[in-house]
């Protein structure tokens, strides 16, 4: 399979690295691509990145996957465009509602491969986020700030430093 890919971020030697090839726009990605996978977070310029207009970019019977988030795809755009025939099928991993309304018209669809927010829940995946876990609390444990710290203004706050002075003792009750 030949890759092509759209990202105004990442470089030409990491495309080639990849052995991806990079389009200028993302029209010209659509217009070129049998079957389109969306990877890409919630920003202002990905909000309904796949409207009525990208979905008329896109090749007649292509496929469309959203791994992203379900702003990314205007629903009722897509619906249409399933309906028309203008694509051939669509797998979807998120939608704009999650969970999705029972109702939702995509959900009924025989061109629709829908899956409940899971499709990157693999058993390697599920391991590897185990590790993360397990290596985050070391790191914790060891005074070490951990990598992936989502609230990073807790980790130089005084009180962090009052309760690691108080000696911890596990009594076997929680």
């Amino acid at each position: 399979m030949k890759v092509i890919g759209f990202d105004p971020n990442v470089s030409e030697e990491t495309a080639r690295e990849l052995n991806v090839t990079l389009c200028p726009t993302v029209y010209d990605l659509l217009s070129r691509s049998d079957i389109v996978s969306l990877h890409v977070p919630v920003t202002s310029q990905t909000v309904r990145l796949i409207d009525a207009r990208a979905l008329a970019a896109m090749k007649p019977g292509a496929l469309l996957i959203n791994c992203a988030r379900g702003l990314v795809v205007d629903e009722k755009a897509l619906i249409e465009a399933l309906i028309s025939g203008r694509l051939a099928g669509a797998g979807l991993d998120v939608f704009d509602t999650e969970p999705p309304d029972p109702a939702n018209p995509l959900l009924a669809m025989e061109n629709v491969i829908a899956t409940p927010h899971s499709g990157a829940a693999t058993e390697d995946t599920m391991r590897r986020m185990g590790q993360q876990v397990a290596d985050q609390i070391i790191a914790v444990l060891d005074n070490t700030r951990p990598s992936n710290l989502v609230n990073p203004e807790v980790w130089d706050h005084p009180a962090r430093y009052q309760r690691q002075s108080r000696e911890f003792r596990y009594d076997g009750k929680w």
